[in-house]
């Protein structure tokens, strides 16, 4: 391609950008997962094939915020132990504290002993009755019928990792860090950053959770959707390894490999699209962790149903470039601004 033909797409990206990258954030939120599609993708042949002339538009290009999510100025609260890395001692004293992790940062008593080596296995609906308290006695959460999938990220860690060591009808009272609650940030204003929390915790029922070809399709779409948004609220958090964990087994409900032929059409439709979301946004805590070959396999599946995807359009771009196909990625940037 001529020089000048080069100088001409620069020019008209430049101008594209400056002109469409606020409207392109604001009709891509996170909230917003699905865009309506206009019609197949549009033939993009303008490009440009001298990949050292247009760098440094491309510098101007990666520095537009990512649309559809909001950066959050927190940092990511360390520590990766999974339920698996607790050493599942036999018996905890009782009314003696046990470190649990040998840190100091997450400690069980247990008030009231129960059933012997009934313990909850890793997949695990687990009912609980808890209350939860600051370091200073101020109530900040009480339920008496809360119920969570044991090991999927659906919970502070300390949950998942105190629960796995209790027993049926147990009592324990933990105390635990803000490495294991709610971090550096806290859940302003009802929690403060860096805060320690002491929780009551009752261990009321056990059980497998429903494989999803034993639930309706309904079913699977509430499910699938609870731990899409567990998701989200992990991602904004900058959690983006749970957020990941999140999104996988929100899939587990919402693939299409358990839709029956019987189903409406329209409510295909509507599982689709939240299977799409997943993905998207999946796609999106993938790049913050660098893992970009799994962010492209994702995005190409939603890209697949809907070619003109805003969101998935732009972050393909981006991780396309980060690898160096500054081509193909202007040829995403383009298309994705005249959506």
């Amino acid at each position: 391609m001529a020089q000048d033909s080069v100088e001409t797409d620069q020019a008209t990206i430049t101008e594209t950008f400056d002109k469409n990258s606020s409207d392109l954030e604001n009709k891509t939120d996170l909230k917003e997962d699905i865009q309506e599609e206009s019609g197949p993708a549009k033939d993009c042949t303008d490009e440009a094939s001298d990949i050292e002339s247009v760098n440094k538009e491309m510098d101007e290009i990666l520095s537009v915020p990512d649309p559809g999510i909001v950066e959050s100025n927190v940092e990511k609260a360390s520590g990766d132990q999974t339920v698996n890395e607790v050493e599942t001692e036999g018996s905890m004293i009782e009314g003696a504290w046990a470190d649990i992790l040998g840190s100091g940062q997450l400690k069980k008593k247990t008030l009231r002993k129960g059933k012997s080596k009934q313990r909850p296995s890793s997949g695990d609906v687990c009912k609980i009755r808890y209350t939860g308290k600051l370091s200073d006695g101020l109530m900040i959460d009480t339920n008496d019928d809360f119920e969570f999938v044991l090991g999927d990220s659906e919970v502070i860690h300390a949950f998942d990792l105190i629960v796995a060591l209790m027993e049926l009808g147990e009592i324990c009272q933990v105390e635990t860090s803000p490495r294991f609650a709610y971090g550096e940030i806290g859940v302003p204003p009802k929690i403060p950053p860096n805060a320690t929390i002491v929780y009551e915790i009752e261990l009321i029922d056990s059980k497998p959770e429903k494989a999803p070809d034993e639930l309706s399709l309904g079913e699977r779409r509430k499910t699938g959707n609870k731990k899409r948004e567990r998701g989200n609220w992990w991602y904004a958090r900058s959690e983006y390894s749970k957020a990941i964990i999140c999104y996988r087994r929100a899939l587990d409900f919402l693939d299409s490999e358990n839709e029956g032929v019987s189903e409406p059409p329209e409510k295909l439709q509507e599982i689709l699209e939240d299977r799409l979301k997943v993905y998207n946004n999946m796609a999106a805590a993938q790049i913050k962790s660098e893992a970009l070959d799994a962010a492209i396999k994702s995005l190409d599946v939603v890209l697949k149903c809907q070619p003109n995807n805003v969101k998935a359009l732009y972050r393909k771009g981006k991780v396309l470039a980060e690898q160096g196909s500054t081509s193909d990625a202007i040829i995403l940037f383009k298309k994705s601004s005249k959506h």
